[in-house]
């Protein structure tokens, strides 16, 4: 009888917690960093101030336990691409079309995310401290070296040539992140990412005859 009751508050605690996190992530969407205030989530997640502190010490926890909750899925089928004994150039097609669902998913928080880690706060600066947005800095670096390790590989096999493999993945990046950002995304997703994989992999220059 013990154990089932103690199972029960474990699981609504965990209920609780996931109610606090859903409105987290549409008031931080919405607002941004700076302007969704605590108070916004705890009346969205219908709790109390007393429950939110229980779980999260402030704000700037609360909004990186977030990015982090919902980046950890996409992490693991990055590593998993990676890791599959697929060719590389195939690799970075699907690693390109997981950036596009990621991040069209998730555009506006990861808007606000970035504006933030860069300084470019809705008050034209950020709050966060070097040490917080080294933080963010990270999940970035962790991201993005998926795409170096493919392409490193890819290297290594001769399938494209040798390049500084940090940059042209920063560069890959960017362009999905603008793609989507800027709304240039086709609704199926597949055809982007062919798009932009054809253009990364082979230019847009007619080949010399």
């Amino acid at each position: 009888m013990s154990s089932r009751w103690e199972a029960g508050i474990a699981e609504d605690c965990k209920n609780k917690r996931q109610q606090i996190l859903e409105a987290a992530y549409i008031v931080f969407s919405r607002k941004g960093y700076h302007r969704a205030t605590v108070d916004e989530i705890i009346a969205l997640a219908d709790t109390g101030k007393g429950t939110v502190y229980n779980y999260f010490n402030n704000k700037e926890q609360l909004f990186y336990t977030l990015i982090k909750e919902i980046s950890e899925p996409f992490e693991a089928k990055l590593e998993a691409v990676v890791a599959d004994k697929e060719p590389p150039v195939v690799k970075i097609k699907t690693l390109i079309r997981l950036f596009l669902e990621f991040y069209t998913k998730n555009a506006d928080l990861w808007r606000v995310m970035m504006h933030e880690v860069r300084g470019f706060g809705s008050e034209g600066y950020s709050r966060f401290k070097e040490e917080q947005r080294e933080k963010y800095r990270e999940r970035f670096r962790e991201t993005i070296g998926c795409i170096d390790k493919v392409l490193q590989e890819a290297i290594a096999c001769g399938d494209i040539k040798p390049c500084d493999t940090a940059q042209v993945s920063l560069g890959l990046f960017s362009v999905i992140v603008a793609m989507v950002f800027q709304k240039l995304v086709d609704p199926d997703l597949a055809v982007t990412a062919e798009k932009i994989a054809g253009v990364f992999l082979y230019g847009i220059a007619r080949q010399q005859a």
